[in-house]
């Protein structure tokens, strides 16, 4: 038997292309039913009432629903006295004011600077010609310039002002070079 070469095409017994006339005429039509109706027109309900020929406008507008209009208190007076009451009882006695600093003598707050242990462990990088920067900075500055301040004012700083290195450290050469800015 020899080898056939397979095709595309569905053979003598294959399925036949119809046009869209041949189509048509096969297709069998839909039965004819009943067209559903528009339905009545919006806001109907108002109107019927005067289709039906009542002619008692007072009793048909009375709403069923709508009782007395007499109001009724949901909390009795005695709660709402207890609760007013406890709400006075929970406000403050006293009031709010901010917290003022405590003014301390010169002589004690020049203790507290003298035993700042931060202040202590900043001393000792300086002293080993560490550099400090930021907030380490700043706060050593702040606080050495008001322990001179109150050495000043107590007037135990009278060998600083002859030291020359002394009044070399005060100066501020950052404000010199860089102007006013900080």
């Amino acid at each position: 038997m020899t080898r056939q070469k397979k095709t595309r095409s569905a053979g003598p017994n294959g399925l036949r292309h119809l046009s869209s006339e041949d189509i048509r005429k096969t297709r069998q039509p839909k039965e004819q039913t009943k067209k559903k109706g528009a339905g009545l027109k919006s806001g109907s309900r108002n109107s019927e009432v005067a289709v039906s020929g009542v002619t008692n406008t007072s009793a048909a507008n009375k709403d069923p629903r709508v009782g007395s209009k007499k109001p009724i208190a949901l909390i009795s007076e005695a709660t709402v006295q207890q609760t007013e009451q406890n709400v006075a009882a929970l406000l403050p006695k006293a009031s709010l004011a901010k917290a003022k600093p405590v003014q301390l003598s010169a002589q004690q707050e020049l203790t507290l600077i003298e035993n700042d242990s931060y202040l202590q462990q900043l001393l000792e990088r300086v002293e080993q010609d560490e550099v400090l920067t930021g907030k380490d900075a700043k706060y050593f500055n702040a606080k050495t310039a008001r322990l001179e301040q109150l050495l000043d004012e107590l007037g135990l700083n009278d060998e600083a002002e002859t030291d020359p290195l002394a009044a070399f450290e005060r100066t501020d050469w950052r404000k010199d070079l860089l102007g006013d800015e900080d």
